[in-house]
C-alpha cells in the first residue's frame, strides 16, 4: 500500500500561493516591495531555477500585467508555457508568457551601463538548414572589461525588440563586438520586420 502523501504539482502549488497573496502584489508599496519581490522570485524558482518575472504599473482598469520569463534560458521555456497555461483567472493580474516585443524604444540599465535600441546595430545571415538567424551585434561603448554587462543588457533589449520567445527559438549564434561606425550594419530595431510574419511568430501574445 502506498501510504506516502503525493507531492503537490509545483505549478499548482505556485498558483495556490499566488492567489492567496494576489492583493499584496497588486498594491506593492513602501519597503515591503523588495521583500515581496524576493519571495515571488523564490516561489517561481521552485518551479524552475531560471524563471524570472516583471510586473507592470497599475492600469486604468485596476490591474497589473505579470510577465513570467525564462530569462532567456530555452530549457525553461516549457515551464513558462506550463505556468501560464494553468494560471487561474485573477482579478488583479493579466498573466503573460515571456517578455514581449515592444512598439516603442526601451532603455535597459544593467550594472554600470545603460543601453537603448539606438546603441545596437547588427548584421545577420539565415541558416539554410533550420532557418535560424545568426547575428553580429555591434554595440556602442562595448569593451571587454564590462563585457558580461553589455551582453546581458543586449539580450534584454533583443527581447523587447523581437520578443523573448523569438530570441530563444529563432536566433542562432550571436557575436558581440564594438560599434565603430562599420559600413553595411543596420539598426537592430529593423529586426522587428523579420518577426512580423506568420512564419516567425511570438508565443504568449
Amino acid at each position: 500500500m502506498n501510504w506516502l502523501p503525493r507531492r503537490k504539482n509545483k505549478v499548482t502549488a505556485f498558483w495556490e500561493w499566488f492567489v492567496v497573496n494576489e492583493q499584496a502584489y497588486l498594491k506593492l508599496e513602501g519597503t515591503g516591495e523588495v521583500k515581496l519581490f524576493n519571495q515571488l522570485e523564490k516561489k517561481l524558482q521552485k518551479v524552475n531555477k531560471h524563471l524570472a518575472f516583471e510586473m507592470g504599473d497599475i492600469r486604468k482598469d485596476g490591474k497589473r500585467e505579470f510577465i513570467i520569463s525564462a530569462d532567456g534560458m530555452v530549457e525553461a521555456f516549457d515551464d513558462v508555457i506550463e505556468l501560464v497555461k494553468h494560471a487561474p483567472t485573477l482579478s488583479a493580474f493579466d498573466i503573460t508568457a515571456f517578455r514581449q516585443q515592444q512598439a516603442e524604444e526601451v532603455t535597459v540599465e544593467y550594472g554600470d551601463i545603460e543601453l537603448g535600441w539606438d546603441d545596437l546595430f547588427c548584421t545577420y545571415e539565415k541558416e539554410e538548414t533550420n532557418g535560424e538567424l545568426n547575428l553580429i551585434l555591434y554595440i556602442k561603448g562595448f569593451n571587454e572589461e564590462n563585457e558580461d554587462e553589455f551582453v546581458s543588457a543586449s539580450f534584454i533589449l533583443l527581447d523587447t525588440i523581437i520578443g523573448e520567445y523569438n530570441v530563444g527559438m529563432h536566433i542562432g549564434e550571436i557575436e558581440f563586438t564594438n560599434y565603430k561606425g562599420q559600413p553595411n550594419v543596420r539598426p537592430v530595431k529593423e529586426l522587428q520586420s523579420l518577426f512580423s510574419t506568420d512564419e516567425l511568430t511570438q508565443c504568449g501574445t
